[in-house]
């Protein structure tokens, strides 16, 4: 193994720089991110702004945007995930009563620091693995393969089954305190009242013990399995890596012994004469030898045993690391993470303004890099770019809200006076489709309208067939009106610049 090492030191070396670069990245990668996107808007003529103020076009949906202008807010908005106070403060809410306050994702620092420690440790049992999958007569290219491809698979299996089971034990524990303080006060009730998600009202179990509030976000179910699997890995590896430890000294040991055997007169000075040693003299040399031998060996296994054992430890030391990170970071709640990401893991609105308001501040900047360039251009006289990065920012949440609003519509929202309309009415039967589509159950309205009887769906489907053509028809004279406009609108410009020449 050290021979190994000392082969290919480089490639180690090389390798270990990379992981503590990779460990670097994991740990900073919001930061590191944003730094380089906006050194590469910031580059001249090869930069993005550069190149994107070279495109006038305008935004298909809103005619007021470029798509340039456009295409910088999406950039920027992956990295600005801006909310409201009262969002924040629900979210925190959230998270609070999920007991998840405090805690954020496994940091990416911890994974590659996990990784490193999983690889270095497994290095030695795996170039044993592999030497014994290779064979005797096995080349050193075969060998390494071997052993680098197990050491994936372990770092891959360990990690995760290590992670998994710490995060497990963190859940089933806060569950298992839940219970025992509801059993406490003697099971009053269900023991999970709700099952509450982040988007509704935080405040509907206010009234109720702290440990119901908790189940009712991260649920009831608890189970030890992953932990009893890493227990058993942990046993398991350890045993057996030691016994092959154990077997390869005591291999290596006889074959030192059969090598020594083969000239047992080396020790003789006489032999080079043609004399032997007197019989008795020999006899005590002999037995002096082989109790040194004997000697000399009890203490190399010895030596051996209580380094493997140290090995065997310092692997379960390791796993035990893993373990922890998954017991101190990630999430119980079942929406704790969405929940965290709403808040950055900020504890106050102010702290979350000030983290945010510098990105706003650079990502406004370089949209008004952006149109002025765009403006500088001769060809863009009259180009009206108004915008700034706070409208965009406004447009998606009023988009965000919107979608919100049409998924939470439920079957309680629709109006029992609709609800309740016989089913033999054209009029009637087309209110009801209307607000079942309206609710997203547009299945539930195929399913009415299979329902009715034949001549109440033929007219049904004759009017819905009218108002799609309808629709149809409005849509594309809207679309021939816009076209007609960018028509005029080129007509002029092209008019202008013929002027100008």
């Amino acid at each position: 193994m050290s021979h190994w090492i000392n082969e290919n030191l480089a490639a180690l070396n090389s390798a270990l720089a990379l992981a503590v670069l990779l460990i670097v990245y994991l740990g900073n990668k919001f930061r590191i991110d944003f730094a380089l996107m906006n050194l590469w808007y910031s580059l001249p003529l090869i930069g993005k702004i550069a190149r994107l103020s070279r495109d006038t076009t305008r935004f298909a949906k809103d005619k007021s945007w470029t798509l340039s202008e456009r295409t910088l807010c999406d950039d920027y908005k992956q990295f600005i995930h801006f909310t409201t106070e009262d969002e924040f403060n629900k979210r925190l809410t959230y998270l609070s009563k999920a007991h998840d306050l405090g805690r954020s994702p496994t940091p990416g620092w911890m994974m590659g620091l996990l990784c490193v420690l999983v690889l270095a440790e497994g290095l030695g049992f795996s170039y044993m693995l592999g030497t014994w999958m290779a064979g005797e007569g096995g080349s050193e290219n075969a060998r390494q393969l071997l052993m680098w491809a197990i050491v994936f698979v372990l770092c891959v299996i360990f990690v995760f089954v290590m992670h998994s089971a710490g995060h497990q034990l963190y859940r089933s524990n806060l569950i298992a305190k839940a219970d025992s303080e509801w059993r406490g006060e003697g099971q009053p009730g269900k023991f999970a009242s709700h099952n509450i998600k982040l988007n509704d009202p935080q405040d509907k179990d206010d009234a109720e013990p702290e440990y119901k509030q908790s189940v009712n976000r991260v649920g009831t179910s608890r189970s030890y399995f992953m932990v009893g699997v890493a227990v058993v890995i942990i046993v398991f590896v350890s045993i057996v890596s030691t016994v092959m430890r154990v077997k390869h000294l005591e291999t290596e040991r006889t074959a030192q012994t059969a090598l020594v055997a083969e000239g047992p007169g080396a020790g003789n000075p006489f032999d080079k004469l043609g004399q032997a040693l007197p019989a008795e003299l020999a006899q005590e040399q002999q037995k002096a030898d082989d109790k040194a031998k004997a000697d000399g060996h009890a203490a190399y296994a010895d030596e051996g045993l209580a380094a493997f054992l140290m090995l065997a430890f310092i692997f379960a030391i390791t796993q035990l690391v893993g373990i922890a990170g998954g017991y101190k970071w990630g999430f119980a709640g079942k929406e704790s993470k969405a929940a965290y990401r709403g808040t950055r893991g900020f504890s106050t609105y102010d702290d979350y303004l000030a983290f945010f308001t510098p990105l706003m501040q650079v990502a406004q900047s370089k949209l008004q890099t952006l149109q002025q360039k765009m403006s500088e251009r001769r060809a863009n006289d009259g180009l009206r770019l108004e915008h700034a990065f706070d409208d965009y920012l406004m447009e998606a949440r009023e988009s965000r809200t919107r979608v919100a609003a049409a998924r939470n519509v439920s079957q309680a929202d629709i109006a029992p006076a609709v609800e309740s309309l016989p089913a033999t009415d054209t009029a009637s039967v087309l209110a009801r489709i209307d607000a079942m589509t309206a609710a997203g159950r547009k299945a539930d309205a195929v399913a009415l309208l299979q329902s009715l009887p034949d001549s109440v769906r033929n007219d049904v489907t004759a009017q819905l067939a009218e108002r799609k053509a309808a629709q149809e028809a409005a849509r594309l004279a809207a679309e021939q009106a816009r076209k007609a406009e960018e028509e005029q609108d080129k007509e002029a410009e092209r008019a202008r610049l013929e002027a100008l020449l």
